[in-house]
C-alpha cells in the first residue's frame, strides 16, 4: 500500500510576496499552489492508495474565497482519480470559539472520497488495494473540554495533563482492536518530545501544549505514524519500527525557515513472511529559497564590495533575500545601496536590507532609513520589542493590505485629477 502524507500547507502565508499584475495573485501564493501542484502530480505517477494530510492547511481557521479556491483545485485531481483523501484538523485549521466549523469541514461536502477528522476516531478506510486501519489524533481541541462545568475550574497544567492522558487511554484501546493482518497508519497533529523545530512554529505554544513521547505512539501494531504541526522534516523514531515523521511543510513560511528543506514523504507498507515493512521517502518540493546573507564588514577596506561579494557567493536568483551586515557608525556613508540593490536585480524580492551599526556586546536599536521599504522598516521594528515577535506575520499582511489600498485610492484620485 502506498500513501502520500503531507502536513503544514499553510495557504495564505503570504509574506514576503508581490502582486502578480497578470493574476491579481499574491506570488507566494502562487509559490504554495506550484508546490502543491508538483506533490499531487508526483501522487498520481506514484499511483498512491491515500492522500495523508496531517493538519494545518491554511495560514488561519478563516481562509479567504480564493485561498479555498486554490487549495480545492489542487486536491481535484486527486479527487478524480478516486484516491481516498484523509484529513485531520490542526491548529490552524480550528477556530477558537466553540461550535464554529473548521477549515477543514467544507471538503466532505466536495466531490471525491473525503474523510475529515475532527476529533479522535479509529477507523478503516477501503482503498483500491486493500482495506487501511487508520487512527486519527487531530489538534487536541481544549474550547470543547472547557465546555464542560467539571473541567472549567482546571489550571493550565492540569487541562495538559487531561488531555495527553485522553489521548493516550485512546490509543491504547484503538491499538487493542487492531487486525494485524491489516496495514496500520495513525496520523497526528500534535507536539513529540525532542522533535526539532524549523523556527516559524510558535514556540511559546508549544511550550504550554500536549506533549507525547515518541513511545506513547511507535505502538505494535501500527505502521506508520503521520505527524504534523513541526515544520521540518524528521524521523523522531531515529529509523526504529514504527517510523514516526513529520513531513514539514512544502514551502518555507517565514525566514526562520530559510534552511529547511521543503517538501513531503512517500510511504509503502508491504506485507513479508507474516510481518509487514515500511519504507518511506522525502521528497523534495520546488520550493521557492529564502537566502539569509549576514556579515560584519566593520574592518573591511570597502564594505560595499564585501556584501557585493558576499551576494555573489549565493544563488539569489528568483529566491527571496534578507541582508544583514554590521557595520561602524562612521563608516555607514560608505555603503553604497545602490550598488547592492543592483547586485539584487533578479530576486524574487529583497526581505530586507538590514543595517546593524551597534557591536556585539552592546544592544542599540537597529536604524530605519529612508531607503527602507514599509515590510523593511516594520520588521526591524518589530525585531526590537520581543513581546510583538508572535504578531510578526500578522502585523506585515494588515500594514502590506493598507499599503496597497491606499496606493489604489492614490492612483485612482490621480487618474481623476488627470
Amino acid at each position: 500500500m502506498k500513501l502520500l502524507h503531507t502536513a503544514d500547507i499553510h495557504f495564505g502565508s503570504n509574506a514576503h510576496g508581490r502582486i502578480d499584475p497578470s493574476t491579481g495573485l499574491n506570488t507566494r501564493l502562487q509559490d504554495f499552489k506550484k508546490s502543491f501542484d508538483f506533490m499531487v502530480q508526483r501522487a498520481i505517477e506514484e499511483d498512491i492508495d491515500v492522500f495523508l494530510f496531517a493538519g494545518d492547511a491554511y495560514r488561519t481557521a478563516d481562509p479567504t474565497p480564493t485561498q479555498q479556491r486554490a487549495f480545492a483545485e489542487c486536491l481535484k485531481p486527486i479527487a478524480e482519480k478516486d484516491i481516498p483523501i484523509v484529513m485531520i484538523v490542526g491548529n490552524h485549521d480550528h477556530p477558537v470559539s466553540y461550535g464554529k466549523a473548521s477549515a477543514l469541514d467544507i471538503f466532505p461536502y466536495l466531490d471525491g472520497d473525503i474523510h475529515v477528522f475532527r476529533q479522535v476516531d479509529s477507523t478503516v478506510i477501503e482503498t483500491k488495494s486493500g482495506p487501511l486501519q487508520f487512527i486519527a489524533l487531530p489538534w487536541p481541541i481544549r474550547s470543547m473540554l472547557l465546555t464542560k462545568e467539571e473541567y472549567r475550574s482546571m489550571q493550565p497544567g492540569q487541562v495538559r495533563e487531561f488531555i495527553e492522558q485522553k489521548y493516550l487511554d485512546f490509543v491504547d484501546r484503538a491499538v487493542e482492536k487492531l487486525d494485524p493482518s491489516l496495514p496500520t497508519v495513525m496520523a497526528a497533529h500534535l507536539s513529540v518530545h525532542g522533535a526539532e523545530l524549523s523556527g516559524s512554529e510558535h514556540t511559546s505554544l508549544i511550550e504550554h501544549e500536549p506533549k507525547f513521547m515518541v513511545s506513547q505512539l511507535a505502538k505494535a501494531g501500527i505502521d506508520y505514524v503521520a505527524l504534523g504541526h513541526i515544520h521540518r522534516y524528521q524521523d523522531r523514531n531515529d529509523g526504529a519500527s514504527p517510523p514516526v515523521v513529520y513531513s514539514g511543510s512544502i514551502e518555507c513560511v517565514s525566514f526562520k525557515e530559510w534552511d529547511t528543506p521543503k517538501g513531503f514523504v512517500l510511504v509503502t507498507i508491504e506485507a513479508k513472511n507474516d510481518k509487514k515493512d515500511t519504507q518511506f521517502q522525502f521528497i523534495e518540493t520546488p520550493y521557492r529559497p529564502f537566502i539569509a546573507i549576514h556579515l560584519d564588514v566593520r574592518e573591511a577596506e570597502d564594505p560595499t564590495a564585501e556584501i557585493l561579494k558576499e551576494i555573489g557567493r549565493h544563488p539569489v536568483e528568483d529566491a527571496i533575500v534578507r541582508i544583514r551586515y554590521q557595520v561602524q557608525e562612521s563608516r555607514i556613508a560608505d555603503i553604497d545601496l545602490s550598488q547592492i540593490r543592483e547586485a539584487l536585480q533578479n530576486v524574487h524580492v529583497i526581505a530586507s536590507l538590514e543595517r546593524i551599526t551597534e557591536p556585539l556586546e552592546r544592544k542599540r536599536k537597529t536604524v530605519v532609513t529612508k531607503d527602507s521599504s514599509l515590510e523593511e522598516a516594520l520588521r526591524l521594528y518589530i525585531s526590537q520589542h520581543e513581546t510583538l515577535a508572535p504578531l510578526e506575520e500578522e502585523m506585515v499582511k494588515k500594514a502590506l493590505e493598507l499599503e496597497m489600498e491606499f496606493e489604489l485610492h492614490r492612483n485612482t484620485n490621480h487618474e481623476s485629477i488627470n
